[in-house]
């Protein structure tokens, strides 16, 4: 028996045409473009998350920190002839320029806080105030005991940086922290009638001697009347490291006309080594700059990231503190912040 069997022979090879290879390097350069871009897109936003909890966190402290200030304060400057006159005898040699715009806020007794309206300002953009740092209390050798109050000015201003504020441009600002030297409280000291007791708690507070429960404090030489005019005899006295009397003409080698002498420490700003910036008044609406004040354009800008009202009555002083912080990074969203305080503060 024969059988009989065939194969059957296929000329054709398999595989892809050049078409179908450009359509598929197509779709799968689309997908990978896609993948990439939605990979971009969410690293970019959990960048500006993180920042916008860093900013906030910032924000927070720096508030904080002026609130802590302000608890201490025994006296708050205002934008009139007392307060004006007193911060220009602050000593801001070597510390940042203030603003040329900068202004002190008026003190406002029966209003709450609220916005301006032109003619009607109360808001600043900085503050200074005093606060008190420490009371001595003092035996002297005829065994009569006194205390005696000691305070420090403290000026927080805006100063340009990086070029400062421009159109566009919500950053280049910082805010700066300057402490004067200590000023003993006058009233306390006219209120020791005997010349020897009052000669010899001067002379313990110039030289920096313990004090009745043992502890020393940094060396005060000025006696300061709280709430005088500074061109008033009397408002500021020097102690004579002689004879412990006082003297209202300076002693070399401090500056005459009188001068209130800021602390020795550096002095630097408070955001900028945390990267971040006040918002200028070039930032956008949304951030919030410009709340209360009429904000205006006019020389380094009115009044930017951080505005201060000051309101109620002497005994129930309230401070309202408003405060924009940028983010300072050059690329993509700025980040910011937008917060409000309102501070208790004495007024004596």
């Amino acid at each position: 028996m024969h059988m009989r069997s065939s194969t059957s022979h296929f000329d054709q090879q398999a595989g892809y045409s050049l078409l179908e290879l450009i359509i598929s390097s197509l779709l799968l350069g689309m997908m990978i473009f896609a993948v990439s871009t939605l990979s971009l897109s969410g690293s970019q936003a959990q960048e500006y998350s993180r920042r916008l909890t860093r900013v906030t966190e910032i924000t927070q402290e720096v508030l904080d920190d002026l609130r802590l200030e302000l608890v201490s304060s025994v006296r708050l400057f205002s934008d009139d002839a007392e307060g004006n006159s007193n911060l220009a005898l602050l000593d801001l040699d070597g510390a940042p320029t203030p603003l040329t715009s900068s202004r002190l806020p008026s003190v406002t007794v029966g209003e709450s806080v609220r916005t301006d309206t032109l003619g009607s300002e109360i808001t600043g953009n900085s503050l200074f105030f005093t606060k008190l740092v420490w009371s001595d209390r003092y035996v002297c050798a005829s065994g009569n005991q006194y205390l005696v109050d000691v305070y420090r000015w403290v000026y927080f201003y805006l100063t340009a940086e990086a070029g400062g504020p421009a159109p566009g441009n919500p950053i280049g600002l910082n805010i700066v922290r300057v402490e004067g030297e200590p000023l003993i409280d006058g009233a306390s000291v006219d209120r020791i009638t005997d010349p020897a007791d009052q000669a010899e708690v001067l002379l313990h507070l110039l030289n920096a001697t313990p004090d009745a429960d043992g502890n020393t404090h940094a060396p005060a030489e000025v006696v300061w009347i709280r709430g005088g005019m500074p061109a008033a005899s009397g408002t500021f006295r020097q102690i004579d490291s002689v004879d412990g009397t006082l003297t209202a003409t300076p002693l070399l080698p401090r500056p005459d006309p009188w001068q209130v002498l800021r602390d020795s420490e550096i002095v630097r700003g408070m955001l900028s080594y945390r990267h971040h910036s006040i918002a200028s008044n070039f930032a956008q609406a949304s951030f919030g700059v410009g709340t209360f004040s009429v904000a205006s354009l006019a020389d380094e800008g009115f009044p930017h990231g951080f505005e201060i009202q000051v309101v109620g009555p002497s005994s129930a002083r309230q401070v309202h503190l408003h405060m924009v912080v940028s983010s300072t990074q050059r690329t993509g969203r700025f980040a910011w912040a937008d917060m409000q305080l309102t501070v208790d503060a004495r007024d004596l």
